[in-house]
């Protein structure tokens, strides 16, 4: 897959990333094709040396498993997102789940949250970047390793019915 091809991912920080994002989410919408995005937080080290072990670590993992067109981006609070232009939930989550692996296996403790936009209700680059946040804080909550954004389904008393009340009373109790 990816990890044959050698990558050269360098990170993007703040708004050379963010133009990056923009400019993905415009070429997913156009070519009517998915986007993804992956955020990536490292759990914490105890010391500074450790952290930027544990830093480099990861970029090469990321970088393993990384394709010549996904960009790396480098955002506030050590955080590592990887924008994957023509890769959909699946594909994103097997992704991430490689990286972490080999995160793991050398060592490193990683949390990961992904979002990802399907044609035709391609999101902005910015509601992307926020679902990526919301999956990393639930996972972050719940003490797991990836997350999965997902909207939240509307609750059954909220959704509108197909009968009103007064209908359903002439229904069931024959017009009372």
């Amino acid at each position: 897959m990816a990890g044959h091809a050698k990558s050269s991912l360098r990170p993007l920080a703040g708004s050379e990333f963010q133009r990056e994002l923009e400019k993905e989410s415009l070429r997913a919408k156009r070519g009517r094709c998915p986007l993804s995005l992956a955020l990536f937080a490292p759990k914490c080290q105890d010391t500074r040396s450790s952290k930027e072990t544990n830093a480099r670590e990861l970029l090469r993992c990321i970088e393993s498993h990384a394709s010549p067109c996904d960009a790396l981006g480098l955002l506030p609070e050590m955080l590592y997102a990887l924008v994957l232009p023509g890769a959909g939930v699946f594909t994103a989550r097997n992704m991430t789940e490689s990286i972490l692996q080999d995160f793991e296996n050398s060592g490193g403790a990683c949390a990961a949250g992904i979002a990802s936009a399907e044609p035709p209700e391609n999101a902005c680059a910015e509601t992307l970047l926020q679902q990526a946040l919301a999956a990393l804080r639930h996972i972050r909550e719940q003490d797991g390793r990836i997350s999965v954004y997902r909207e939240q389904a509307e609750n059954l008393s909220l959704r509108k019915t197909l009968v009103h009340s007064h209908e359903k009373r002439f229904l069931f109790s024959g017009g009372a």
